[in-house]
């Protein structure tokens, strides 16, 4: 009789072989946005003079503030381990600029107002093929999307359109699965990101990052 005994490598790779992705199709998530604090560079405000030169008036600095914000979020997985999402957040970060410098030696002073900020975008979710444990309720993943973004200054007097564009990663963690129920679970989400924005505020029209953090809750059907 022949008994054939699995290897310890077959062994092995069965034990580290991926979980299952966590339950449900879809998902729909809401909770808060973090974004930290964005540089819009700095300006001279200058004079040409009767004899051709230039004569500066004074300096600026502009920055945007950190902020929190509320954000939404629609997925649905397209393949065992990636998801496409569509996403919207809302937030009103303060738009500081302040003026040195200044030719007749006025003190330094900084102007602030606050902007409504939108945005809406789209971006895939890739989980990684494996777990912490066997079993475990904690997926990992890595994120990437990008979209429009729409800036409204005080008194909605002037508006400012732009791009933005993210990259991090995560974790979820499901509270709750009820796989033959409708409701088929219920999870939190926390990610970390480097937000990029383009155009919009940013008074030279360049590219400017900063950190974001995300936390949600979620329900899967």
């Amino acid at each position: 009789m022949l008994v054939i005994v699995p290897t310890l490598d077959a062994r092995a790779a069965r034990a580290q072989s991926p979980a299952a992705p966590q339950p449900g199709r879809f998902e729909v998530a809401i909770g808060s946005l973090w974004t930290g604090h964005q540089a819009l560079g700095s300006n001279d405000a200058n004079e040409t003079t009767s004899a051709g030169g230039s004569l500066t008036l004074f300096s600026t600095s502009s920055d945007l503030a950190s902020a929190a914000g509320l954000e939404g979020r629609v997925g649905v997985r397209l393949r065992r381990r990636l998801e496409a999402d569509v996403e919207a957040s809302y937030a009103r970060p303060p738009l500081r600029i302040a003026i040195s410098n200044d030719f007749e030696s006025a003190a330094p002073a900084t102007a602030t107002e606050t902007i409504r900020q939108f945005t809406i975008g789209a971006g895939v979710v890739w989980y990684p093929p494996y777990r912490v444990r066997r079993g475990s309720r904690v997926a990992p993943f890595a994120m990437a999307g990008g979209g429009y973004l729409r800036q409204l200054h005080e008194s909605a007097i002037l508006l400012e359109t732009g791009r933005f564009y993210q990259f991090g990663g995560g974790v979820k963690y499901l509270l709750a699965s009820r796989p033959t129920r409708p409701l088929k679970g219920l999870g939190a989400r926390l990610d970390v990101r480097a937000l990029v924005r383009s155009k919009g505020i940013a008074f030279d029209g360049g590219h400017y990052t900063s950190p974001a953090i995300g936390a949600s809750l979620f329900v899967r059907f």
